[in-house]
């Protein structure tokens, strides 16, 4: 990878978030695994100057950067950018710099209250144990208070086990369940009340394919898993000829089998070259 020629490439954009960028790219690029082997890889495998550029530039779109901890480069069978719930918050701050934003989980045991009166937000949030290891997510709210209005979203339990259920990034969710609560709140809060000003993010953010997942029943989920857990390409074939005409929709089945399958073989590939 040639880092200048990245860089000659941003020479237009702020140059310290040029450079946090390169370092990022560089980490993932050399990180290694608890074995001892490349971390990341898929990366020399699919990050060209070209690509690393242009995502760069996308990102700028919103007057952010990829920067590593709230915006991140991620694969799931082609190379996404994925935002954090921090980063759909710069993103109103950016235009909205008045902005007051609470955004918070709400944990079993916990009061909650909210009104909305004449356009007004009022709520209270008494947390029974904030200091509690392990304690039970039942919701959360996003409340955005600015020039354009004062806005309250709500998700209750229901609502984040189905979320969580549809999601792509199922590893993610099991290890950092409370920031995707907060990412899938501040998600639809500015879809709902700032689509205006997201819609890029949500174009290439790598949880749009969420949608489509969202209308899939229990028994799609769990043919889902098996795609999911197969870890060699015959795997996948037999969760193919077994289960394509269970499945509700052929097209979402068929992009879930194509995607496992392309990663398996990539990684295979990495590995024999390691």
């Amino acid at each position: 990878m040639d880092y200048e020629k990245i860089k000659k490439a941003l020479s237009e954009f702020n140059a310290t978030h040029v450079e946090v960028y390169v370092k990022y790219l560089k980490q993932l690029e050399t990180e290694l695994d608890k074995d001892k082997k490349i971390k990341n890889w898929w990366f020399n495998q699919n990050v060209t100057e070209q690509v690393a550029t242009e995502l760069f530039k996308q990102v700028a779109l919103d007057d952010l950067y990829i920067d590593g901890e709230t915006i991140t480069i991620g694969y799931k069978g082609k190379v996404l950018v994925t935002y954090n719930y921090q980063a759909y918050k710069n993103r109103v701050l950016n235009v909205y710099p008045e902005s007051l934003i609470d955004l918070q989980i709400v944990h079993n045991g916990d009061t909650f209250n909210f009104k909305k009166e004449n356009g007004h937000v009022f709520y209270t949030h008494i947390l029974e144990n904030p200091f509690e290891n392990k304690k039970e997510i039942i919701g959360s709210y996003c409340i955005i208070k600015n020039r354009r209005g004062e806005f309250i979203e709500t998700l209750n339990q229901d609502e984040i086990h189905k979320i969580k259920a549809t999601a792509t990034t199922q590893k993610v969710w099991d290890n950092w369940e409370s920031e995707m609560v907060k990412k899938s709140n501040i998600k639809r809060s500015c879809k709902t009340h700032f689509k205006d000003i997201t819609t890029n993010i949500d174009t290439i953010d790598n949880e749009n394919f969420d949608v489509e997942l969202s209308s899939l029943t229990d028994k799609d989920m769990d043919i889902r898993k098996k795609i999911d857990e197969s870890k060699t390409v015959d795997e996948i074939l037999k969760v193919y000829n077994a289960e394509i005409n269970n499945f509700s929709d052929k097209n979402i089945f068929i992009q879930l089998c194509t995607t496992r399958k392309k990663e398996i073989l990539e990684k295979n590939k990495n590995e024999k070259g390691n």
